[in-house]
């Protein structure tokens, strides 16, 4: 699926003018210039400019032919990188988030098959932009774009730009998990434990998520390490039993169902809650933004125990795949273009994800949005790698459905995920 976009003959200065205005850290790296050319009967001479195409693959969710805010934000952005570009025509092209049609496995396969089409740009969620990087299928970004950098950059987003010392990719959007909850049912906002214990019923959250995030984060809330000494996988017993005794004292009080073990996903647990089926429980931020009603329904971080907050946070991240100087250059100029707070803020915004950088989110409107959205990226963190999950989430589901339906004691059910992690 190809978009096209139209191409006018504007001034290429305008663009670096543009570039010098505030906002983000995140600029391309200067490069030398060429020198002057004398005015002989050649250079006189009309020509036909070359023209280069520059491909971008990305999903779904930021496809500028969608008919939304967003898809039309995107799609003038575009426009208007090629009428600064004379000479640059921008395709892209639309793929699936996972499986064999995939963003990943797609690039995969083109790389080694037809490299001839491989795209210049490509848009990359955490997993994929770790296997990439592994794999050696996109490119360091060091010497093409200043690498982000706090205080500028947001942890989350921070979280996930580098490996190993090399820059491989540009954040610029992130999905969230929040708790979402009945302003109508709450005598105010549940920040805590302690609120949700002695809340409204019913509080849920996804008990059969295989990968176990509100678990997860809740453990490293507190301080809940993920490694030993030696770096090997490993659980602290105390820190999980802690978590797993405030679900045992919450479902005793009635205030987390049975029915949560029910619930794999945090779009089940925001479905409960808008359909007055809960009074809170977690919601992807995206479905939030876009579906609440701001006079009934309000969102914070994660409850803690202290009151705090969490926020695990999945990055989009802009990576460059061409092998090509020139199509690296133009495609670091080009991520940056679409990294400026005057589009990356609105954008982000119609998006309804967390903005990377303090000066994107600035860009977002005035209101209750921008409110909840300052809120989350103050405890914002990455959510953790693929790895980290498909280690950790089956013990911790595991754990969590022992306590929920009386099967085990906090204590019991901490000890066996525990063994499960250290286990061979």
């Amino acid at each position: 699926m190809e978009s096209r976009f139209g191409t006018w003959s504007v001034i290429a200065a305008l663009f670096l003018t543009a570039c010098g205005a505030a906002g983000p850290s995140a600029t391309p790296l200067d490069s030398p210039q060429s020198p002057g050319t004398s005015p002989t009967v050649e250079a006189t001479l009309t020509r036909e400019p070359s023209r280069q195409s520059l491909t971008l693959w990305v999903p779904d969710t930021f496809s500028p032919e969608v008919p939304s805010p967003a898809g039309s934000l995107l799609a003038d952005r575009l426009a208007s990188f090629e009428e600064t570009h004379p000479g640059v025509d921008l395709a892209v092209r639309i793929k699936d988030v996972g499986g064999p049609a995939g963003l990943l496995d797609t690039l995969a396969a083109v790389s080694v098959a037809a490299p001839a089409v491989l795209p210049d740009v490509i848009a990359l969620d955490p997993v994929a932009l770790s296997a990439a990087t592994i794999k050696g299928l996109i490119v360091p970004l060091n010497g093409l774009v200043v690498e982000p950098a706090s205080p500028e950059w947001y942890a989350h987003a921070l979280g996930v730009s580098s490996s190993e010392g090399e820059f491989f990719g540009l954040p610029f959007a992130a999905e969230a998990e929040i708790l979402s909850y009945d302003l109508t049912r709450y005598p105010r906002p549940p920040l805590s434990w302690a609120e949700i214990l002695a809340g409204p019923a019913p509080f849920v959250f996804p008990a059969a998520d295989p990968y176990a995030l509100f678990t997860l984060a809740e453990y490293v809330s507190l301080g809940g390490s993920l490694t030993d000494e030696s770096g090997r996988p490993s659980l602290d017993a105390g820190i999980l039993t802690e978590v797993l005794s405030f679900y045992a004292s919450s479902r005793a009080a009635g205030v987390i169902p049975l029915s949560a073990r029910q619930f794999a996903a945090d779009s089940d647990t925001w479905a409960a809650v808008r359909g007055e089926r809960a009074a809170g429980g977690t919601a992807p931020l995206s479905l939030f933004l876009s579906q609440h009603d701001p006079e009934k329904e309000a969102a914070l971080p994660l409850p803690t125990k202290g009151g705090a907050g969490i926020c695990f946070a999945e990055t989009w991240s802009w990576a460059i795949v061409s092998p090509d100087a020139e199509h690296q250059r133009l495609s670091a100029e080009l991520i940056v273009w679409l990294s400026e707070p005057e589009f990356l803020g609105p954008w982000t915004n119609a998006l309804g994800l967390l903005p990377p950088n303090r000066s994107a989110l600035g860009a977002w409107p005035g209101g209750l949005d921008r409110s909840i959205v300052s809120r989350l990226v103050s405890v914002s963190r990455p959510t953790p790698p693929g790895e980290v999950l498909v280690t950790f989430g089956p013990p911790l589901q595991a754990a969590v459905e022992a306590v929920l339906s009386g099967g085990a004691t906090p204590d019991a059910a901490a000890q066996a995920a525990v063994q499960l992690i250290s286990s061979p």
